[in-house]
């Protein structure tokens, strides 16, 4: 018991960033001598220009450990900043590896802007992904013994196999895994119990949502990659405890999706509550996914533009939490990247600001604001001018 006791007390607890600190060290001491970048933000590092080592787990297993395994822990995880620098393995090693795994479409936009940190605002990368609903991808991933490896470049040529054929082989594996039942954390809300980093994968295999006692259909919410969430299409109450445990799981991170989806034919479709109240507390859930996602976002546009010297002003996702209103400001004279928000705020002067729904602004002056093609999510719009007397005018209320 006194053990226990002085473990607790003397266990190292330390902050993120200190961890990181850690990692960062541990990295030089093991001999890894290649740039290590920590994104506080996202708690992760980039190396090998744009690869993503997230922190979450290793951070995790560090602070449950006891205090003698924890130099283990560390030095396991930071040994995998190494394993870049390695053979790769031959494809008959890997074919049994592999796995699918679903993100938000925003990671594929990182890798982007982290291209063009290095390259420039032209750089193009070739990404390979399956979409699968307006904010989520499917990615071919390789479970590795101490890490899970996200394939998001081309295919290696030895592989001589497509991504659509590694895609099936990874979804078959998936299915081959040991089977884990869901719990039931509320009336008619069931939780996946897998714990293997692959939770939120498992919506890719239907027939696992369709064994639950539902009152009707599955509906279900992937808030990250390690929580599933399935309730029935006719559960209202469980509907609403499956919104609130998504909010919850989303403020640890690794966010996925806010949005309820159900299945159409096979394929994941974005599912309606039927009541007025369960649409409002998702709109308030993917506003706050929104707004982490642009913020990100925005910290990346503003180091690649200070780079190269490109004076373009990368507007906030303005929360208005009272309303569930999202909101982006467009200043006459300054070229703008624009989130796409319900409102915009047309600025003149600081004294004279004119609201326009976005849908309205489209199409009184679309011709002024181009898609911004770079991104991949969340979308933004490259301002070209701006509305004069005349079209503002014409969109002011009756």
């Amino acid at each position: 018991m006194i053990s226990r006791l002085l473990d607790r007390w003397f266990k190292d607890k330390p902050t993120p960033e200190a961890f990181a600190a850690k990692v960062i060290q541990t990295a030089r001491r093991l001999g890894i001598d290649k740039p290590l970048d920590y994104q506080a933000d996202q708690f992760r590092i980039v190396y090998d220009g744009g690869s993503f080592f997230n922190l979450h787990n290793a951070y995790s297993a560090y602070l449950d450990v006891e205090r003698g395994r924890q130099r283990d822990v560390l030095e396991r995880f930071t040994s995998i900043l190494g394993m870049a620098n390695e053979e790769p393995l031959p494809f008959a090693e890997i074919r049994d590896r592999l796995r699918p795994v679903i993100r938000n479409r925003n990671l594929l936009d990182q890798i982007i802007l982290q291209e063009m940190e290095e390259n420039g605002l032209d750089a193009r990368v070739s990404l390979q992904y399956r979409p699968l609903t307006g904010e989520c991808v499917e990615l071919l991933a390789v479970d590795y013994d101490q890490h899970t490896a996200t394939q998001t470049r081309d295919l290696p040529e030895e592989w001589g196999i497509t991504l659509d054929q590694a895609l099936a082989i990874a979804r078959d594996n998936l299915r081959a895994l040991d089977d884990a039942p869901f719990i039931e954390i509320a009336p008619g809300l069931f939780r996946s119990a897998w714990s293997d980093a692959y939770d939120s994968s498992r919506v890719l295999l239907p027939e696992l949502l369709h064994r639950l006692p539902l009152a009707g259909p599955p509906v279900f919410m992937m808030p990250t990659r390690d929580v599933l969430l399935v309730a029935g299409e006719r559960d209202e109450e469980a509907q609403q405890a499956m919104i609130a445990q998504a909010s919850e799981a989303m403020d640890d991170g690794r966010v996925i999706s806010g949005d309820m989806h159900h299945y159409v034919e096979g394929q994941l479709q974005p599912f309606t509550p039927a009541s007025e109240a369960l649409q409002q507390a998702l709109r308030a859930l993917r506003l706050q996914l929104h707004a982490g996602l642009y913020a990100t976002q925005k910290e990346q546009l503003d180091k690649v533009h200070e780079l190269h010297a490109h004076d373009v002003f990368v507007a906030n996702f303005i929360v208005d939490g009272s309303n569930h209103i999202s909101i982006g400001c467009w200043s006459e004279g300054v070229e703008t990247s624009l989130p796409q928000t319900d409102f915009i705020a047309l600025v003149v002067e600081e004294s004279d600001t004119q609201m326009v729904e976005w849908h309205v602004a489209m199409r009184e002056f679309g011709h002024l604001l181009e898609a911004d093609t770079r991104h991949i999510h969340p979308p933004r719009y490259l301002t070209r001018g701006f509305p004069d007397a005349d079209l503002r005018t014409r969109v002011q209320p009756a």
